[in-house]
């Protein structure tokens, strides 16, 4: 009896053996949403699971009854194939996608999920471009498409994007850097949710702007600058480290400041938070303009640059700062050499900083009306005398605020 159930024992336990091989060590596609939509030209990834457990990998794609084979191979961890369904023969609309893993000789695993094809990129007309830009200053365009898309204007390596303001309509601003030229391209570029991508040359005209230069000799303010330049590093300034504190402060601690004040600037409301024109602190002069190259001399050696992003406006001694319009607030703090800051988002990639304030009025996450006081003035930061900061962002660019 014993010898007869040994024989039944190990043909049930290979059984179950097989069967347990077969179920849990499946290959199998990770993420199939990689194949959900064919653009016009499209690079697919696709990340498998126990690979080594099939021979062979094959994708194709059926549309009214007829099969397309894509692509076959040996399964690996990581496999991409490139596609193009006009060629294929593949009409626009709807699809399956059939993943087929070979293994065992007899045994095969399949996967399906269906896909839509559209190769037609989206078109794009202009409502409203504008005629001509200024380097530093900015721009505004209203678009429209034959369907839903993402847009958005490039230049150089800035981004900046298109808001959804009707059924099929986009607007938005954009920055023109300091240093643009009228080699440079302004870029559209729009694409369908299936990933088609349309790009257009934006054609204005570019009004050159030259912006001041200024030498400023650091021997007439050295004292003062030890006291700030110790309370910014932390650390006692001296006459031996002077000149190396001070490019510490201005090139290093500057950098790590204006990409912090970019970084908030790229996550503004898809909406106008404003109200007609922006204001300019009360009864306040200019002292400084946007765009100023300032050239930094020690005993007439240069030092140091930098240039200046805003209007620097002097009224008197701690004088109420208002909103210069209505938005929210999504910063307040110290920011190294902008000293105590707030940013207020005005909507659109639309953002105003209010630099070197003795103290805040308002708190991250307000929503201030235009000519609201929202602190006072003072020279916190790398100032000298009594002033406000006043800066006009797009998408973290600053550009120039006079526009």
């Amino acid at each position: 009896m014993k010898r007869k159930l040994i024989p039944i024992l190990t043909i049930l336990i290979l059984t179950v053996g097989f069967f347990v091989y077969v179920n849990l060590f499946k290959p199998k596609v990770l993420d199939l949403s990689e194949l959900s939509k064919f653009p016009a030209k499209k690079k697919v990834v696709l990340n498998l699971e126990n690979p080594d457990k099939a021979s062979e990998i094959v994708v194709k794609v059926v549309q009214n009854g007829r099969e397309y084979l894509i692509f076959k191979s040996v399964p690996k961890k990581e496999i991409s194939f490139e596609i193009e369904p006009k060629k294929l023969g593949l009409k626009e609309g709807e699809a399956n996608v059939i993943v087929e893993f070979k293994r065992l000789f007899f045994l095969k695993e399949t996967q399906t999920v269906k896909t839509f094809i559209d190769y037609t990129p989206p078109r794009i007309r202009y409502i409203f471009k504008p005629y001509s830009v200024m380097n530093g200053g900015s721009g505004a365009l209203r678009i429209e498409s034959n369907e839903e898309i993402e847009a958005f204007i490039q230049l150089k390596e800035m981004k900046f994007p298109l808001y959804k303001v009707g059924k099929k309509e986009y607007f938005g601003f954009f920055a023109v850097p300091i240093n643009f030229s009228r080699k440079d391209l302004i870029l559209v570029i729009a694409k369908d949710k299936v990933g088609n991508i349309t790009k257009q040359e934006l054609s204005v005209r570019l009004r050159k702007v030259k912006y001041p230069v200024y030498k400023i000799e650091l021997t007439r303010i050295k004292e003062k600058l030890k006291v700030k330049l110790s309370n910014l590093l932390n650390e006692e300034v001296n006459e031996n480290n002077f000149v190396d504190a001070f490019k510490k402060v201005n090139e290093d601690m500057r950098r790590e400041n204006e990409e912090e004040i970019s970084r908030i600037g790229k996550n503004s409301e898809k909406k106008i938070l404003w109200k007609g024109k922006f204001l300019q602190l009360k009864r306040s002069k200019v002292i400084s303009v946007f765009g100023e190259k300032r050239i930094y001399t020690y005993r007439g050696r240069k030092v140091s640059q930098s240039y200046h992003w805003g209007y620097d406006l002097a009224s008197i001694r701690n004088a109420p700062v208002e909103a210069s319009n209505s938005g929210k607030v999504v910063f307040t703090g110290f920011l190294g050499i902008y000293g105590n800051t707030i940013i207020i988002d005005h909507g659109y990639g639309l953002m105003s900083v209010y630099s070197h304030l003795l103290d805040f009025k308002v708190k991250k996450g307000d929503f201030v009306k235009k000519g609201q006081i929202i602190g006072y003035t003072d020279q916190t930061g790398l100032a000298f005398g009594d002033h406000l900061h006043f800066g006009i962002m797009i998408n973290g660019v600053f550009v120039n605020p006079i526009e």
